[in-house]
């Protein structure tokens, strides 16, 4: 979300989570400075900390959970934590479990030499599948997410959730207020 009226209709529309990028190189960063209106929005649905490169550190307090990869450089607890794999061409499901740190979930999503998410790619979903089978811990599939795949996407691989940002804008950063509403209108019929 990179627009306080975004946030308050995915809210209205019934969003279980809201994701802030922290990415700087990101067309969805939410920017310096841009924590006031974050920090009025209602407790419920949790706000989420993405970054790519923890370049800063997120304002304590604020945000639910911490997404991403870099826990050295931001050290909150497994409990806190969604932590990302973008699997690479080659790789097997189980390189990419053996990959993973104590968090309470597990991101996946499809892997760009030159971005860190928000590709609009769609990951194999066999893959994303197997993955799901093998993990103790909740996943969340993002990747290649829209309106009209999602459900049918949610049927095969039956993921925790769904994150989606790319596959309900207008334009980078800013939302479709009816692809917002057709989205949690399908997730909320696939997982039912």
């Amino acid at each position: 979300m990179t627009r306080p009226k975004d946030a308050e209709l995915a809210i209205e529309l019934g969003a279980d989570a809201l994701g802030f990028v922290f990415e700087r190189s990101s067309p969805r960063f939410v920017g310096d400075g841009e924590l006031k209106w974050i920090s009025v929005l209602p407790p419920i649905p949790i706000k989420i900390a993405v970054f790519g490169v923890v370049d800063r550190p997120v304002a304590r307090g604020l945000f639910d959970v911490i997404q991403g990869v870099e826990w050295n450089v931001y050290p909150e607890p497994s409990t806190k934590r969604i932590h990302v794999v973008r699997p690479r061409e080659g790789q097997r499901p189980e390189d990419v479990m053996n990959d993973v740190v104590p968090a309470s979930a597990i991101l996946i999503d499809s892997f760009s030499p030159n971005v860190y998410g928000g590709t609009g790619k769609r990951l194999n979903l066999g893959f994303a599948a197997e993955i799901v089978a093998r993990s103790k811990v909740p996943i969340i599939l993002a990747g290649g997410l829209t309106p009209d795949n999602v459900a049918q996407v949610a049927k095969i691989v039956r993921p925790f959730a769904v994150d989606v940002s790319s596959g309900i804008e207008e334009k980078p950063g800013i939302k479709d207020p009816v692809k917002m509403r057709d989205f949690i209108q399908a997730v909320r019929g696939a997982f039912g």
